[in-house]
Formats: structure tokens, C-alpha cells, sequence
């Protein structure tokens, strides 16, 4: 029996209005996209009061059978979902799939987008098969937006050679089903078949796969990352019984900011995605690199004279054939975290120094899924005193 749940999280980035300062120097990045963060309920079982991706547990109706039906009736065929699976056969176990339900490269998109509408209203959804020249942007369902209506139901318009549909359906309906679906996860399916939508499964693009590290005797989580890029910025409601507050934001302004805590997943993928100014590069970067998969990153802990650390694949000090269930921590208490940095010529870590900060270091280390190495950022997290 596995000692975890299945999870799958959203990395949403969208284009925000921004003036390009030409005064600024050109090594100063001018982010044109902010990144949705949703902050956990301070009553939260796991990480309370840190800053998220939307995302959570994996239900079986997202992987039920009848979604083919669903698929079918806007025109899709097997075929149609051969972009979602990797060139590779090589595949962590989080995409094992049994003979009586959907592939995992499917059902997981569709918890990821499922649980991102329970947790914030928005709705990766579409209504057509082919609506834009370019797919790979994520599409919604919405009701609240401030572009101009060509008809009763849908707004088109075309930016930066990107020509982009919305299709909006009334107030009540969204916020009635985002209680629905949150209430019971089967109603997603239903809700698709009365808004006559399907989940934007190909705007979606497999990022990453983290598994908590066996330390945490209670709960722990195999989560898939994927990554989303829109044109603009939606209309969100997070929802107030696991959420206290949602956030958009640049990448630096997320690392620079001392009142957001991040658990180590969120800050390393920050880190990767910090490197990128343009959101179309990022786009371009999360398409290619989603064709040659994922590799599981379970973080093992090293004990220091003076603070912690999460060794990752690639690190040279990461054990050869971790466990995935037996608990392993490796006890240097006798060295300074200086002093293994100093032993370690390949590096890809993330250094605690005390409980409030946290660092990416990696040094010399090539990924073998083909991602960008991630900038040395030091997460600083100053707890407020004032706690209601």
C-alpha cells in the first residue's frame, strides 16, 4: 500500500499590463506575467498558512471511462490525446494507470484543472474544438471580464498575433458549480455536460513531479506539476473554507516578498520560473520541455551543524536507490553547511538555514528532463506577530 495520496497542481502564469520602463538597465527583468499563488487555511493539516499552486488530491471520477463520451462529442478521437504523453518511456510511478480508467497523462490533467476551479473560479474549459490559432494558451469559462462582447456568450480578440476566446457563461452558474464540485468531485463531469464545455487538457504542459520526503510520518503527497500560460489575467473567487487569500504576482516580487511561506516545491519551481522575463518564452520553454517528461523528485534530508538541507536528484551527495516509503535522513551534524557545500562539486539542494530561510543552490548540474537549472534564490519568510 502506498504511503501517500496522488495530487496534481497548477502553475498558472498570465500577461499582465505593464509599461516597459526603458530607463531600467537591461540585466533588471520586466516580467510581463504574474503567477497565481493561493494562501492554505491557517487550520490546514499540511502546510498551514503557505503559499500554493491551486491543485489537490486525485478523485476516481477524474479518471472515469465516461469522459471519452464526453471528448467524442466535440469531435475528439484517440488520436487527439497522443500530444499529451511524452517521448519517453521512461515514466515515474504517479502515470502507472489501471486497465479500467483514463490514461494519467489525462485524469491528471483533469484533477489539475478541476481542483484549480474548486479552489478559485477559474475554469480551464472550452466549448469548441478549435477556436485559435495557437492551442497551446489556456482557455476559459468565465464570467466577469472587461474585454469588449462580439455576441451574447463569447469575447474573441486577437493580441500579439494571439487570437483568443473566452466563453462566458452567467455569474450564478460559475459560483454554483465551484460549490458543487468542491462539495462532491463527480459533479465536475456534470457540470461539463450542462455548460456543453470539456477541459483544456492541451493548454496544460507536464512540468515537474515532487513526492513528499518520507520524513513526514502523516501525511505525505506524489504531486504532478503542470504549467499553464494565458494572455491575461482572469477574474478568480478562492475558496474561504481552504483558502485565506489569493495572490498574483511577478516571480521576483514572490521570492523577494518576507510574509509569503513556500514549501519547497513552490520555491524551487519559483526559482526555475524566475529565469524567464517574457511569458511567450516561457510558454515556448514549458511546451518543449514537456516532451521529454518528468523525473520523480524526492527530497532527501541532511542534517548540519547549523541548519538542514533537501538533497534532489543529480546532487551528487543523493543516495544512489532512495526509498520511497523507509524513512532516510543522512546525519552530518558534524559539518558546517559550509563545510558540505565545500565536499559537493555537483550541487541541486535546497539549503535551510533556519526555519525562515530557505535557498536554491545547484552547481554544475545538468537535468536529465531538460529543465533550465534554477536561480540561487533566497527565500526570506518574517512571521507577522499578529495573528487573529
Amino acid at each position: 500500500m502506498k504511503g501517500w495520496k496522488e495530487s496534481a497542481s497548477l502553475i498558472l502564469a498570465a500577461r499582465h499590463r505593464q509599461k516597459y520602463n526603458r530607463a531600467l538597465p537591461s540585466l533588471v527583468f520586466q516580467y510581463n506575467y504574474k503567477l497565481l499563488c493561493l494562501k492554505r487555511h491557517r487550520n490546514s493539516s499540511f502546510y498551514p498558512e503557505s503559499y500554493v499552486f491551486p491543485g489537490g488530491v486525485v478523485h476516481p471520477a477524474d479518471a472515469d471511462l465516461k469522459w471519452h463520451k464526453l471528448f467524442r462529442t466535440f469531435g475528439f478521437d484517440t488520436n487527439s490525446f497522443n500530444s499529451l504523453f511524452p517521448n519517453t518511456n521512461l515514466r515515474p510511478q504517479i502515470f502507472q494507470s489501471k486497465s479500467n480508467e483514463l490514461p494519467k497523462e489525462i485524469s491528471l490533467r483533469i484533477t489539475a484543472i478541476r481542483e484549480t476551479f474548486e479552489e478559485c473560479g477559474i475554469l480551464l474549459c472550452k466549448q469548441a474544438k478549435r477556436d485559435g490559432i495557437l492551442s497551446n494558451w489556456a482557455h476559459i469559462l468565465s464570467s466577469n471580464f472587461v474585454y469588449k462582447i462580439n455576441s451574447k456568450n463569447i469575447i474573441q480578440f486577437t493580441k500579439k498575433q494571439i487570437h483568443y476566446t473566452i466563453y462566458l457563461v452567467p455569474e450564478e452558474d460559475v459560483q454554483n458549480w465551484q460549490t458543487k464540485v468542491h462539495d462532491d468531485a463527480t459533479e465536475f463531469y456534470t457540470m461539463c455536460e450542462k455548460l456543453k464545455c470539456y477541459p483544456d487538457l492541451w493548454s496544460l504542459h507536464e512540468w515537474s513531479n515532487w513526492l513528499t520526503p518520507t520524513y513526514f510520518t502523516t501525511k505525505r503527497y506524489d504531486t504532478i506539476f503542470y504549467m499553464a500560460c494565458m494572455p491575461l489575467i482572469p477574474y478568480s473567487n478562492y475558496e474561504t473554507i481552504e483558502m485565506e487569500d489569493i495572490k498574483w504576482d511577478t516571480p521576483n516580487n514572490i521570492c523577494a516578498a518576507t510574509d509569503m511561506m513556500m514549501a519547497p516545491p513552490q520555491h524551487y519551481e519559483i526559482s526555475r520560473i524566475v529565469k524567464y522575463e517574457c511569458l511567450e518564452n516561457l510558454l515556448d520553454f514549458a511546451i518543449e520541455r514537456s516532451k521529454l517528461g518528468v523525473e520523480l523528485y524526492l527530497p532527501i534530508r541532511v542534517l548540519l551543524k547549523d541548519g538542514k538541507m533537501h538533497i534532489l536528484p543529480g546532487d551528487c551527495m543523493y543516495p544512489k536507490n532512495p526509498s520511497l516509503t523507509e524513512k532516510q535522513i543522512i546525519d552530518k551534524t558534524n559539518m558546517t553547511i559550509a563545510e558540505f557545500e565545500e565536499i559537493s562539486p555537483i550541487k541541486n539542494r535546497i539549503v535551510f538555514f533556519d526555519l525562515e530561510v530557505k535557498k536554491v543552490i545547484v552547481h554544475n548540474f545538468d537535468s536529465i528532463e531538460g529543465h533550465i537549472a534554477p536561480m540561487p534564490v533566497e527565500i526570506v519568510y518574517i512571521k507577522s506577530l499578529d495573528k487573529k
